[in-house]
């Protein structure tokens, strides 16, 4: 999906959206059950969003879950848009379990393949342009939520998993200003440009660490 319209100083609502992710875990994620399906988690968490970022005297924020781009069957599990006449695709977030459903690894956070033998993995899906807007956009978001283990297991998981597959990227490194838990930043594979991942995650199974 290329937004033509989209002015370059699109990146000014940056930090109110990684604002209203922090603030809306925070206040969401008690309310969340373990065995709540990935799909219930990001209902809850973009209804959540879309209350806080439409409450914004500065820059109104809409927020709805799953994307649907066009001419394509691809899907952003939560995006979020301007109050203009286009709803304006600003951002866009991926909700991923750790680990996968009926598994103990890090598929599908990194890369994966779908039963249909599609591309399934959240940062894949993001440098293949098949999440995003590789024309336009340089920042995303991957909500993960943590099932088993600690956020250093998965830490450690994930970024040996990426210097597998893609040593060209950065691995996961804390944000020193807090405002998510790790970034990480990665070519895309249709041109030369870059972006980076903010990562949010959640901690049900040993609450050792926080969200920021």
């Amino acid at each position: 999906m290329h937004f033509d319209h989209l002015p370059p100083s699109h990146t000014k609502y940056l930090t109110d959206i990684l604002s209203i992710i922090k603030d809306g875990i925070a206040t969401e994620k008690e309310r969340f059950k373990k065995s709540d399906r990935e799909n219930l988690k990001n209902q809850q968490l973009s209804d959540r969003f879309n209350q806080i970022g439409t409450k914004n005297e500065k820059n109104w924020i809409g927020v709805s879950k799953e994307n649907e781009n066009d001419n394509s069957t691809n899907r952003e599990d939560i995006y979020f848009y301007l109050d203009d006449d286009n709803r304006t695709r600003i951002f866009f977030a991926e909700g991923k379990r750790l680990p996968k459903a009926g598994s103990n690894s890090e598929e599908e956070y990194v890369v994966g393949m779908s039963s249909t033998g599609k591309p399934s993995g959240g940062i894949q899906r993001f440098k293949l342009g098949l999440h995003g807007e590789p024309e336009t956009m340089t920042d995303y978001a991957i909500i993960g939520y943590i099932e088993k283990d600690s956020f250093s297991s998965w830490q450690i998981k994930i970024n040996n998993k990426l210097k597998s597959e893609y040593p060209a990227d950065s691995t996961l490194t804390e944000t020193p200003t807090k405002e998510s838990d790790y970034i990480s930043l990665h070519n895309y594979l249709s041109n030369s440009k870059k972006f980076k991942l903010h990562h949010f995650w959640i901690d049900w199974e040993c609450n050792l660490n926080s969200v920021w």
